[in-house]
């Protein structure tokens, strides 16, 4: 048979002083134990918010345990204190958003109520299923932090500075206002070292691109030039082979590849194999003739 759930009222984590704490730390993790020896365990930090928060009803805050402690009550009206809105975990704990009162407000401002309680439910072997709210009260048990509005930090943002004051190369214990100078030297006075202007990156990347557009026109000319030589293509195709091995040079070398070299003879002597140094054309009598009267060269006809 499971045991029916205990409530217990664990007396007095403090608050800090000066403006009441819109958040405010309501249970530890882990094992928990109070000033008056007394133990428990919260294991599943998650699971107790969602059963704390099912009902989807603001936590209560009291003074001195009057709703859940029948020799703290008196007759007539029990008027809350405040009330937590939600609940968060964190890796110190739970913590509570609360919306206080003027009147609580006014009385943990002046001091009259310097701690809070919280109100759990576990079970007999100590672990903490639910929290029912806490109160404000007078005597300290449970070892909380305390956090008021203006200390909106809290340990994973603590973390979280140390980091950046060490990537400022600050001391990690570094106070705000050594990491805010630091921040505005760097927005200041950038390090030449580490730094590049934008121009002169922009003139490198023009230089770049002007570079690589000459060597590619460059491998352009001499692949045409080439294949010319070859036979592959004649004078009269080197405009559409430019702009073929411009466009898509895979295309052009396919090309080469499936063409045979078919007008070789155009540009190498039969006889040797070499360029020939002069082109020679058999002329008839006729031929000479037409030029004598035309008054010009044979010549002119190779």
């Amino acid at each position: 048979m499971t045991d029916k759930p205990i409530i217990s009222l664990c007396e007095g984590a403090p608050l800090a002083e000066g403006r009441a704490p819109d958040l405010v730390h309501l249970l530890p993790l882990g094992e928990i134990k109070g000033r008056d020896g007394r133990r428990w365990t919260l294991s599943d930090a998650n699971a107790l918010v969602r059963a704390s928060m099912r009902e989807g009803v603001d936590l209560v805050i009291d003074y001195e345990h009057q709703v859940d402690d029948p020799d703290q009550r008196t007759p007539g009206p029990v008027p809350a204190a405040g009330w937590v809105r939600d609940l968060t975990v964190r890796s110190d704990g739970i913590w509570g958003r609360v919306v206080w009162t003027q009147k609580a407000r006014n009385m943990i401002e002046a001091r009259e109520y310097r701690y809070l309680s919280p109100v759990i439910t576990h079970r007999r072997d100590g672990q903490i299923i639910r929290l029912k709210g806490a109160s404000l009260v007078h005597r300290p048990n449970l070892e909380l932090t305390a956090l008021s509005r203006q200390e909106e930090t809290v340990p994973e943002l603590e973390n979280d500075i140390g980091r950046i004051a060490t990537a400022l190369d600050l001391p990690e214990d570094a106070g705000t206002d050594q990491i805010l100078d630091a921040i505005r030297a760097l927005s200041q006075e950038p390090d030449p070292s580490r730094y590049v202007p934008v121009e002169a990156v922009q003139e490198m990347l023009r230089d770049r691109a002007s570079l690589q557009s000459e060597l590619g026109e460059h491998h352009v000319e001499r692949r045409v030039d080439e294949a010319t030589a070859g036979g592959y293509i004649t004078p009269g195709m080197r405009d559409w082979a430019v702009s073929l091995c411009r466009r898509d040079p895979d295309a052009f070398e396919d090309f080469l590849s499936t063409t045979p070299p078919a007008f070789a003879h155009l540009s190498r002597d039969t006889a040797t194999g070499q360029l020939p140094t002069k082109r020679v054309a058999a002329r008839s009598d006729v031929t000479e003739s037409i030029c004598a009267q035309l008054g010009i060269s044979p010549d002119a006809l190779d």
